[in-house]
């Protein structure tokens, strides 16, 4: 059962699904090693909003799948990948804080976190294999992208050279393939036509852009105590997201100012946050917003291929719940 920390704020008729979700991955997780039970079990347990499994799940039964234990194990696949690029991701940045609690790597130390994220990759793939090849060349190829775009992100980490161009393509391949790639497997188990698998794909990779940009305003704009990190954290790692580019590009203020922090290795708390309330002023997390929406409408549009059931319904719920989350 999943404990208070990991409850998913949204309920798409799905529960049952997502608890078997939660059960699968405290089970695959084992080891005889403990510290890689408990260090796995600290970013799992530290819960989110669970999109990528409910992704999977929503659209295996949008399109009449009913083999629950089935679409179970891959989306406890693709929570497990995920989990494994949070481990490795807060190596990268040097965070300590991920969703209010401190990270593997600062918790177990550095040795301990790589092993954890690739113990977690190899257990994904555990699941994965259990399909046939098309589920795992689906998968495979969606990690390769995240890879892809953790090292492309890595390039631009305190510089000025990244475009709109590039910034999409990044979110693309680092939150959006993975979950077009959940969307597709779940369509593909469901015995979806080849056009029902492509638009269900579509919808989950412009609904992953929209996340993505919606993750990237709410580090200037959200709650710190519901996201459990500090605010302004891309800043503080050297990292330009959509909010930053849209006010260099209309404000020489701005553009001063961001690239004083972005160019800076540790910027104080007191120039982050003036960083962010120039961002905020001249209009770039508005912005930013409309740009989400118009990635979110373009998802919804992918979804007319679906039968209507409660379960395409909750697909396109999930498209206005993604814009205008707080957390």
């Amino acid at each position: 059962m999943r404990d208070s920390m990991s409850q998913s704020p949204w309920d798409f008729g799905i529960d049952k699904e997502l608890e078997m979700v939660e059960t699968r991955l405290q089970k695959m997780v084992e080891s005889e090693e403990k510290i890689l039970t408990e260090a796995s079990m600290h970013v799992i347990g530290a819960g989110g909003k669970r999109i990528r499994p409910t992704i999977a799940i929503l659209s295996y039964r949008s399109l009449g799948g009913e083999d629950v234990e089935k679409i179970v194990d891959i989306a406890a696949g693709f929570e497990l990948i995920h989990s494994a690029t949070l481990v490795h991701d807060d190596i990268n940045d040097g965070g300590s804080t991920r969703r209010g609690r401190e990270t593997v790597y600062r918790r177990y130390g550095l040795h301990n976190a790589i092993v954890t994220g690739d113990f977690l990759f190899v257990k994904a793939f555990s699941l994965g294999g259990m399909y046939d090849k098309e589920v795992v060349r689906t998968t495979a190829d969606a990690c390769a992208r995240l890879a892809e775009g953790e090292m492309v992100q890595s390039r631009y980490r305190h510089t000025l050279g990244l475009d709109l161009e590039s910034y999409v393509q990044i979110m693309e391949r680092k939150t959006a393939e993975p979950l077009k790639a959940g969307a597709m497997v779940g369509a593909y188990l469901a015995g979806g036509t080849l056009e029902e698998t492509r638009c269900l794909g579509t919808y989950g990779l412009n609904l992953g852009v929209a996340f993505q940009i919606m993750d990237d305003v709410l580090d200037f704009v959200g709650d710190e105590s519901r996201m459990g990190k500090p605010i302004g954290s891309d800043l503080k790692e050297g990292y330009l997201t959509l909010p930053s580019l849209l006010s260099m590009k209309d404000s020489n203020k701005a553009k001063e100012v961001i690239t004083g922090i972005i160019k800076q290795e540790d910027p104080s708390e007191e120039d982050v946050r003036r960083c962010i309330d120039i961002v905020i002023d001249s209009g770039g997390v508005e912005k930013a917003k409309a740009m989400a929406e118009f990635y979110g409408m373009e998802a919804l549009q992918h979804l007319g291929c679906l039968p209507n059931t409660e379960f395409s319904e909750a697909l396109r719920d999930i498209v206005s719940r993604v814009l205008e989350r707080d957390s």
